[in-house]
C-alpha cells in the first residue's frame, strides 16, 4: 500500500488549463497516482511523462535541429517542462523556453515542479519546488 499519493495544484481555469494543453483529464490522472515508498524524482517524472504522454503531449522535443538540447515535450504551441532535478535545471529550463517563444514556436509553458513534501518523501534535497 503506497503512502503519498500525487495532486496537481494549479490557480488557473478550466479554460486557461485547456490553452496550455492541459485538460481535467491529465489532473486527474495525475491525482490518481499513488507513490510507492523508496521513490525517487526521477522515477515521478517517468509517471508524469507516461500521463503526459498519454495525453497527446509529444515528448523530448528538441529545440534547435543542430543542438541535442530539449524540453520535456510539447503539444501544439505549449511546452512542457518537467522539473524534477537540482534548482540550477529550473533556469536552463526558463532559458529553453523563452528561446521557444522568440522563435514564436510557443505560445505558452507549462511547468511541473515538486512540492516541498514530495522532495521530503523521495528523500531528496536541492530540487526546484513548486513552494
Amino acid at each position: 500500500m503506497s503512502n503519498f499519493s500525487l495532486k496537481a495544484k494549479t490557480s488557473l481555469s478550466d479554460q486557461e488549463l485547456n490553452d496550455f494543453g492541459i485538460s481535467q483529464k491529465i489532473i486527474i490522472d495525475i491525482s490518481r497516482k499513488e507513490l510507492q515508498p523508496y521513490l525517487r524524482l526521477p522515477d515521478v517524472k517517468k509517471i508524469l511523462l507516461e500521463i503526459f504522454s498519454d495525453n497527446g503531449f509529444i515528448l523530448r522535443q528538441r529545440i534547435h535541429k543542430d543542438y541535442g538540447i530539449f524540453i520535456s515535450g510539447s503539444k501544439e504551441k505549449s511546452a512542457l517542462c518537467i522539473q524534477m532535478g537540482h534548482k540550477a535545471g529550473w533556469y536552463y529550463d526558463l532559458v529553453k523556453c523563452e528561446y521557444l517563444h522568440r522563435k514564436g514556436i510557443i505560445e505558452n509553458v507549462s511547468f511541473v515542479l515538486p512540492s516541498l513534501n514530495l522532495e521530503k518523501f523521495c528523500k531528496s534535497s536541492g530540487t526546484a519546488n513548486f513552494e
